[in-house]
């Protein structure tokens, strides 16, 4: 009898326990992945659109005069609230936009570097988000999720080893990004530049990927092609200009490694993937 008994309430404690631990359909992934990401071209600065599955990530807000233009986009996507804003770093060419974005937006949460900015573009994005409880610094590698996407925000490991009183301080602090996608791997890098490089590559880290968001618009440094050549990247995309392209050596390497490269000069680049294949296409700039 004492031991009908016991098989009985674990029976129960089981039933009660698996009753609890169900995930529901709305949880459940949907086994059909869609990614768009849509790289702006506003010159030589940054701002990228993530969509996935009625979800949304902007990284980054280009200079002051591009916010209005955001705004625009995004209305054009039919986004009135942005599950995610991240800043990668605190240049003007970054986060310049970010007041007007964040004043003309619903934000489910900010992502943020982990180190104060100097720039009186900073300072006005400060204003504006206040002591908002939806502000994550980034200190630490933090996974977050897009819909069913997951993605991996890498911070700076070692700031001491940057020379916090140049202009590539704020470079090197740069949060790094990588989204997957089903079998597909994208990596936005922010703008980082030779020590950063060189810390990346020694972590350990897999920065294996299909797709890369160049970082500092092209700009080259030995530790740049050491990492192309260990992501083993397919599709590259750089944030340049007419007036301030990639730089030739960037250009050869890329070429080299044999990976396709898209720049913002001539228009948007959209990249849309299901997990399996990926397309990217340029949209021309409309002519006033």
């Amino acid at each position: 009898m004492r031991k009908q008994k016991t098989v009985f309430w674990l029976a129960l404690f089981l039933s009660v326990f698996l009753c609890g631990c169900t995930v529901s359909d709305k949880d459940e992934p949907t086994g059909e992945q869609d990614l768009t990401i849509t790289v702006f071209s506003i010159g030589k600065a940054d701002a990228i659109l993530v969509e996935s599955e009625g979800r949304s990530m902007l990284i980054d807000c280009g200079e002051k005069e591009h916010g209005a233009q955001l705004l625009r986009e995004l209305e054009a996507h039919s986004i009135s609230r942005l599950d995610y804003l991240q800043i990668t770093h605190f240049d003007k060419d970054h986060v310049g936009g970010a007041a007007e974005v964040a004043s003309g937006v619903e934000i489910g949460q900010i992502l943020l570097p982990d180190y104060v900015g100097r720039r009186a573009d900073y300072f006005s994005f400060l204003k504006v988000i206040g002591p908002r409880q939806n502000t994550l610094v980034v200190n630490k590698p933090t996974t977050l999720r897009l819909g069913h996407l997951e993605f991996i925000v890498y911070p700076a490991e070692s700031p001491e080893q940057f020379d916090s009183t140049t202009d590539e301080y704020d470079n090197e602090m740069s949060l790094v990004t990588m989204l997957c996608c089903g079998e597909r791997r994208f990596l936005f890098c922010g703008d980082v530049e030779k020590v950063r490089l060189k810390q990346m590559l020694s972590s350990g880290t897999d920065w294996s990927c299909d797709w890369v968001k160049l970082p500092h618009h092209g700009r080259y440094c030995k530790a740049l092609g050491r990492l192309l050549r260990k992501s083993c990247a397919q599709y590259a995309v750089m944030t340049t200009s007419d007036d301030a392209p990639a730089e030739k050596k960037t250009i050869s390497t890329l070429r080299e490694l044999g990976i396709t490269s898209f720049d913002t000069c001539s228009g948007d680049v959209i990249t849309h993937s299901d997990g399996d294949q990926i397309d990217i296409r340029i949209v021309e700039k409309k002519t006033q």
